[in-house]
């Protein structure tokens, strides 16, 4: 059920688990949070235990990239990049015959793992409006923030990567296939896919990740 985004039907069967994922949060004084972690167990596949500890290396490289004048568009461009070369790293991506930059990976592919925008902004709601005041490219489509980053601004960053069997089999079917090593896709799909979510608050200088210090 981790390949479902936000997964809300609990009538599944209870199998032996090596993978969870949990999507939550809290309001204080009426502010809303969102933090998602995915644990995975020793008797996981190692693939699958490399892949959740190379996402939540890319997610803290990603909030260390956060400064004020980047547009957060751009943080959302870095994720591409970063999290196809953490695919190209665990041979998940392998290109027509050899390892490919990271920079190399067209966007097609690594949006057949990374569906959806690498954060929102945060207020009174979870997914608050207020940073959305243009539309966002169009091959960025499911970006909800699109502003310059600044001080004082609440967002998440959420990076994913996701087995989702009707998004990749367009790309199996694609010219684009040969950038995927297709048997790691196979033993992956049962689990579904890994997120991790921290919110942060934009400073002069950089950010303060107010979900780190409590849930490492």
């Amino acid at each position: 059920n981790a390949s479902t985004l936000h997964h809300i039907a609990y009538n599944k069967t209870a199998d032996p688990l090596n993978l969870l994922l949990l999507d939550g949060g809290a309001t204080q004084y009426g502010y809303a949070s969102d933090i998602t972690r995915t644990w995975c167990k020793a008797t996981a596949p190692l693939l699958l235990q490399d892949l959740v500890a190379g996402l939540d290396r890319v997610q803290q490289q990603l909030c260390e990239s956060i400064t004020p004048g980047l547009p957060y568009e751009s943080l959302h461009d870095l994720a591409h990049k970063s999290l196809g070369q953490l695919l190209c790293d665990l041979g998940i991506l392998t290109g027509q015959n050899k390892a490919q930059p990271a920079d190399e990976v067209p966007k097609e592919v690594t949006a057949a793992f990374f569906p959806h925008g690498i954060g929102h902004s945060l207020g009174l709601q979870t997914h608050d409006v207020g940073c959305r005041r243009q539309p966002p490219r169009a091959d960025n489509p499911f970006l909800r923030n699109t502003r310059t980053i600044a001080a004082g601004q609440v967002f998440t960053v959420e990076p994913g990567v996701y087995f989702i069997a009707q998004l990749l089999q367009p790309l199996r079917q694609s010219p684009l296939h040969h950038w995927v090593h297709w048997p790691s896709v196979d033993l992956l799909l049962p689990f579904g896919g890994a997120r991790i979510e921290d919110n942060v608050v934009v400073t002069s200088d950089g950010h303060w990740n107010l979900t780190r210090a409590v849930l490492p």
